[in-house]
């Protein structure tokens, strides 16, 4: 079969290569090409160049539509709340944000960010950056281009997975997921809220919990981080990775909704692909990103030199094919339009030539906001006494022997309260006798913790002023 568009995604997950192809033509994608190189370190740089050079040779892969995904330990998410008027220097903004988060110019990063989200009218703007270190991935571009390989994108093995699940979802817009990527060393959960990615954590598996604690555990984790409004329900828990299955039977009966990726998979497989589904879903979400121009969770952490480099092939590329029709076109006398064309590319070189000044007093005027802004919580910051001691204090007073906490957090006056307790249901109206605390709800679901015997549980109150 001729396929019209290729898409090939490069996960890097626990020390091994995963490369997928997914391909389409009018019809629907199809998962054609799927290899696990193991150990894709250890085995040597000649053998994996080989590797990769026949796994797209035999397949009859283009290279051109490559999308990288790095493992999440490698990746830093960040939330950034910002007020609404910085939306039309938001690169600007952005890029002072991820300033201060470097702790040195040689441990620089690598980032890109989503659009922001928020409700239309809304004074406040929600942004999501990705980091990578500079150091991690120059090292992997650089193993790949001994490969053969300029990825044309670089993302977070997660974000495939994400946009994966999001492809065709018409309904996703209102509702919250759970997507789990299960793996030999551990799992990392991913919340899609609302259609858009809302949160990650990735906690590595030991021999003191079983796969149905660890993911229970991270599921009450998400759960109460999100603050799910009232009416919001977790629609469905969704299990991809190596150890996928296996999960899925340690949770059986315990949490609802929860199933393997096969089970919705958006795209047709080839006989020998289907098999690889659950363990490769991420691979061929970064797979479907590179096919595709507007990708659902799209962040690109390539870095921006190559990102121009790429586009200046693509340039003179467009410019040889223009040459050969301005020629054509002067043959039949069309001298007239061009001269209009020579005309219109001066003008656009010299419209280039103020970019860099305009840059620079937008980054001032975007700094001197940010600073502004910041001057504004640091202020919040002085004038609040830390009442988090007291209020700890007070807990140990009301709680009963056989109740503890597993974590605490105050977050601008609301209290989080993560624990274990023998008698959970009893709890909250002793919390809420106390002088420091009002309006205490229970956040996400209680579960029965099998080890202790004893509920888990999520409070969460406000601090009275």
């Amino acid at each position: 079969m001729i396929y019209l568009k290729t898409g090939v995604g490069i996960e890097l997950r626990d020390g091994d290569m995963l490369l997928s192809a997914l391909q389409s033509n009018f019809s629907k994608a199809t998962f054609t090409c799927f290899e696990r190189i193991a150990d894709c370190l250890g085995i040597g740089r000649k053998e994996l160049a080989d590797r990769v050079g026949r796994f797209f040779h035999d397949n009859g892969l283009g290279r051109d539509a490559v999308v990288l995904g790095v493992p999440r330990e490698e990746v830093v998410f960040r939330h950034l709340d910002l007020p609404a008027e910085v939306k039309d220097n938001l690169k600007d903004v952005v890029r002072y944000q991820v300033q201060a988060f470097e702790p040195s110019e040689e441990s620089g990063v690598y980032y890109d960010y989503a659009p922001p989200g928020g409700q239309a009218g809304s004074k406040r703007l929600t942004v999501l950056v990705a980091m990578v270190r500079k150091a991690y991935l120059d090292k992997q571009l650089a193993l790949l281009r001994e490969c053969g390989i300029r990825p044309a994108a670089v993302s977070c093995g997660s974000m495939g997975l994400g946009g994966l699940w999001l492809h065709g979802r018409k309904d996703a817009a209102g509702k919250t997921f759970f997507l789990a990527e299960v793996g030999r060393a551990g799992l990392e959960l991913f919340a899609l809220h609302r259609g858009r990615f809302a949160y990650s954590r990735e906690v590595a598996k030991d021999d003191a919990r079983d796969w149905g604690d660890l993911l229970l555990g991270e599921v009450n984790e998400a759960a109460s981080r999100l603050r799910l409004a009232p009416g919001d329900v977790v629609e469905k828990i969704v299990l991809s990775g190596d150890c996928a299955e296996e999960a899925l039977e340690a949770v059986r009966g315990r949490i609802p909704d929860c199933e393997l990726v096969d089970r919705s998979f958006p795209f047709d497989a080839v006989e020998k692909t289907r098999p690889a589904i659950v363990s490769a879903a991420a691979s061929v979400g970064l797979a479907f990103a590179g096919a595709t121009a507007h990708p659902a969770v799209g962040l690109n952490l390539l870095p921006p030199e190559l990102t121009r480099h790429r586009g200046r092939w693509g340039v003179a590329i467009a410019a040889a094919l223009g040459g050969l029709a301005l020629l054509l076109l002067a043959g039949l006398g069309v001298r007239e339009t061009v001269q209009n064309r020579a005309l219109l590319s001066r003008l656009k070189e010299e419209n280039k030539k103020l970019d860099a000044p305009v840059r620079q007093v937008r980054a001032l005027e975007s700094k001197e906001r940010a600073l502004a802004t910041e001057e504004k919580v640091l202020e919040g910051l002085v004038n609040d006494r830390d009442r988090n001691l007291d209020i700890l204090k007070e807990l140990t007073t009301i709680f009963p022997e056989d109740t503890f906490l597993t974590n605490y957090s105050n977050k601008n006056g609301v209290i989080q309260l993560v624990g274990q307790s023998g008698s959970s249901s009893d709890l909250i109206p002793q919390l809420e006798k106390s002088p420091l605390l009002k309006d205490v709800v229970q956040k996400g679901g209680i579960f029965k913790d099998q080890a202790t015997g004893r509920d888990r549980f999520t409070f969460e109150a406000r601090m009275e002023k």
